[in-house]
């Protein structure tokens, strides 16, 4: 029994390993002619990934130091593969500028997040859900902040009770999380749906899945990850539960619409306008339950850790909360509970603009596929490598944002504009500013979240007093999981509710 054990976790660790060692062979040699940062030898490279792995940020900035001048792209170490970036930020002009059918957007996602399998690529790969968040939705913030600033009200009523005077401690994360998905859901599938506690779990469900899984089938043979995805994959029955949720939803718009005719009047959702896309192109109404969930799962995770890395970033700095709660305030007072109030709120969006600047999602950002041979500024760029702009580089560059490049400065970006005339905001993209991408291809729903940030943001500072649940009120320390950093998920915040104002 002891020797089928053992022979059941020898075979296919072995086997990994080879194949593991084959592929690195192969891809260092189509790469020589790009440096590397840490060995390039394909075997001692696996000991420079372990360093990045156990200390990115450090990793990166040492071996910036030992490239030479004028060199346009370095290779990283992966597990699973080599990572090519640009040797400065402003070569990933030259990427980000690439044509599609070479440096590609999608094919890079899908390597990243194995949407093939985790995210129904082959259904939903054309993009068609981008058109309603960069048109629509963008054009709508005005006209649906009064629903989102209700539903934000009422979701952190239900996230954090308070007794009339109680200071109480909450654990921060997981419940920013369905508050997050709650505010989400009311511009995504609207009331009741986006109250559900099932559906809201569900969709947390399956963000933290798709990252889980993307990265388990990453390190398996391509051959061998659509049978690991059938026989081990929480996620087609987390579509079939949304299904449950969402169907009769669809089916109700659509009986409705037929009995009222030209007097119906169409929810102003996101549902509805992946609806009729679906509609005009003949698909099942599977099509828009599978793009309403990849919605979710960009926005609700992305949009979680960047607010939470802001706050604890602010309650770690308690000397800017009455600055801007007097911004907030007046705001207020001026123009309401507006898209203009919130546009006013410039100490705000300098803040959570810094907080994204020095707290990032992880090492890479922008990334991009090349689909064929290609050539970026000279350079040859073999087909199948991942090309991806350094977050490190970019966002934490002395040379770009001076020597306190590294110093939480709220004021930054207000004080930037001042010297250049040139406003800068959270939703600004650039080679050194990636919290959204960069070039075609940024984020098109940027306008809604940092929106929907800084209105949760405005909510929290007017509605409770806050404190750091620990004994120095430092600020929690960010996690880094493989490549990617996220706050600290077990530290609580104390909570008291405020006098209206």
């Amino acid at each position: 029994m002891l020797e089928g054990t053992q022979a059941a976790v020898i075979v296919p660790l072995s086997a990994w390993l080879v194949y593991s060692l084959v592929r690195a062979f192969g891809q260092t040699r189509k790469l020589d002619h790009i440096p590397s940062i840490g060995f390039s030898d394909p075997i001692l490279s696996y000991w420079s990934a372990l360093q990045f792995l156990i200390d990115p940020i450090g990793f990166l900035r040492r071996g910036w130091e030992t490239i030479q001048p004028g060199t346009k792209f370095v290779k990283v170490p992966g597990l699973t593969r080599w990572i090519v970036m640009p040797a400065v930020p402003e070569q990933y002009k030259e990427v980000a500028g690439a044509p599609d059918r070479s440096l590609s957007f999608d094919m890079a996602g899908n390597e990243f997040l194995q949407g093939e399998f985790t995210m129904y690529f082959k259904e939903i790969g054309d993009g068609l859900q981008i058109g309603p968040i960069r048109h629509n939705l963008t054009r709508s913030l005005g006209d649906l902040l009064p629903s989102v600033h209700e539903e934000a009200v009422l979701a952190l009523e239900d996230a954090f009770p308070l007794k009339e005077n109680e200071w109480k401690s909450y654990v921060f994360m997981p419940s920013l999380l369905k508050v997050v998905t709650r505010i989400s859901n009311r511009v995504l599938v609207g009331l009741p749906l986006c109250r559900d506690p099932e559906y809201i779990d569900s969709n947390v469900h399956y963000a933290t899945a798709v990252f889980v899984e993307s990265y388990l089938l990453s390190i398996l043979p391509y051959s061998l990850r659509g049978y690991a995805h059938r026989l081990f994959s929480p996620i087609p029955g987390i579509v079939d539960r949304m299904t449950n949720w969402m169907q009769p939803l669809i089916d109700a718009r659509r009986e409705e619409k037929a009995k009222l005719g030209q007097s119906w009047e169409q929810p102003q959702d996101v549902l509805s306008w992946l609806m009729d896309i679906a509609e005009e192109r003949g698909r099942a109404d599977r099509d828009p339950i599978i793009r309403i969930m990849s919605l979710n799962f960009g926005s609700i995770h992305t949009t979680s850790i960047t607010f939470t890395n802001a706050l604890y970033s602010l309650l770690s700095r308690p000397q800017y909360i009455d600055p801007l709660r007097e911004e907030i305030n007046q705001c207020i007072q001026e123009e309401g509970w507006t898209k203009a109030a919130l546009d006013k709120m410039i100490l705000l969006d300098g803040f959570l603009k810094e907080s994204m600047r020095l707290d990032f999602f992880g090492v890479y950002a922008g990334g991009r596929m090349a689909v064929e041979d290609c050539t970026v500024s000279g350079i040859p760029i073999p087909k199948g490598t991942l090309v991806t702009a350094s977050l490190v580089d970019g966002h934490l560059n002395r040379e770009i944002w001076g020597p306190d490049g590294d110093e939480f400065d709220p004021y930054r970006f207000i004080n930037m504009e001042k010297e250049t005339g040139r406003r800068i905001t959270s939703v600004t993209t650039s080679i050194s500013s990636l919290t959204f991408g960069h070039g075609r291809h940024a984020c098109p729903g940027r306008f809604f979240a940092t929106q929907e940030m800084k209105l949760m943001l405005a909510l929290f500072l007017q509605t409770y007093d806050m404190k750091l649940d620990n004994k120095d009120g430092a600020r929690p320390k960010n996690m880094w999981v493989g490549l990617s950093c996220v706050p600290n998920q077990s530290a609580s915040i104390m909570f008291r509710k405020r006098a209206r104002v």
